[in-house]
């Protein structure tokens, strides 16, 4: 009897491991994605190109937009101003302690007239702390705002889970404020970037596109092909709910991708019409699937 009831504490034993184990990796979530070959309809699901055309036309768009943040521009710059055309214009996305970060940028590819015959601007983007407006931080970025004159605040609360927020923003910026550069490279402030190759890049470069356009609609950097994260104890993990299929659609990685002036216009419109995901490179890549750009 006392045999029965080991192998029978045994058996329990190990069911609640294996459900235990079954629940944490994940697998659930794995074996019933969706395949992303089979239809992707990420809201809104629907033709969102007739959409894109009436935003940039300045239209109201016949459908209401799902996807507007709701956020201010605390400062704003006129650099765009000062010129009719943009080679290149720089977004640097910072955080708002990186002081050391944004000086080795300046001294670097961010400087200005650092090419001969090519025109290059370039600005910060932050987001606000916990403390603002009092924090000693943001007494600090006031400083250098008004020597430097390159940052744009956002205020929206810069942390990890929101850096589509402010990218996203830094796009409406670009749209908004300084919308006629040739390319537009967006990048984390712990990069290095050779502008100097980068243009040569862009300029040699022919680009494929789902919908035929040309070499106008580039969308390019280091493209990952990857699955979501279902551990359950993951810092990454994405539940069927928030992401139903079995792998993301190409996208570049966030921390340095270039795009030209029609693919800067196209993805920003196509964002108002794309429901928000908190991972930027991936919500990028969401998006380019919907407006018809292919990763490079």
């Amino acid at each position: 009897m006392m045999s029965f009831k080991r192998r029978k504490y045994k058996l329990l034993l190990c069911v609640c491991v294996v459900i235990s184990v079954y629940y944490l990796l994940g697998i659930n979530d794995y074996v019933n994605a969706r395949r992303i070959e089979d239809g992707f309809d990420y809201p809104l699901n629907m033709d969102i190109q007739p959409l894109l055309q009436e935003v940039m036309a300045g239209k109201k768009p016949s459908v209401p937009p799902i996807n507007y943040y709701p956020y201010r521009f605390l400062t704003n710059s006129g650099k765009c101003n000062t010129v009719e055309k943009l080679d290149l214009f720089i977004v640097i996305k910072s955080a708002m302690d990186h002081f050391g970060h944004r000086n080795a940028v300046r001294l670097t590819y961010g400087k200005e007239n650092l090419i001969p015959g090519r025109i290059v601007k370039s600005l910060f983007f932050v987001g606000i702390d916990e403390s603002y407006p009092k924090s000693e931080t943001q007494k600090k970025i006031d400083e250098e705002m008004v020597q430097f004159k390159d940052i744009i605040q956002i205020d929206f609360r810069d942390n990890y889970y929101n850096n589509t927020i402010k990218t996203m923003m830094s796009f409406r910026w670009v749209y908004e404020h300084c919308n006629t550069a040739d390319y537009y490279l967006f990048t984390d402030d712990d990069m290095y970037i050779s502008v100097n190759n980068l243009l040569d890049y862009v300029h040699d470069k022919p680009v494929p596109t789902s919908t035929g356009h040309g070499n106008e609609q580039l969308y390019a950097g280091y493209v990952f092909e990857s699955t979501p994260q279902r551990f359950i104890t993951s810092k990454w993990r994405v539940s069927l709910e928030e992401y139903p299929w079995s792998k993301w659609p190409s996208y570049v990685t966030a921390g340095a991708y270039v795009v030209s002036n029609k693919s800067m216009k196209t993805m920003y419109a196509g964002s108002l019409f794309v429901k928000h995901f908190p991972f930027d490179d991936v919500y990028l890549g969401i998006l380019a699937k919907k407006v018809g750009l292919v990763p490079q």
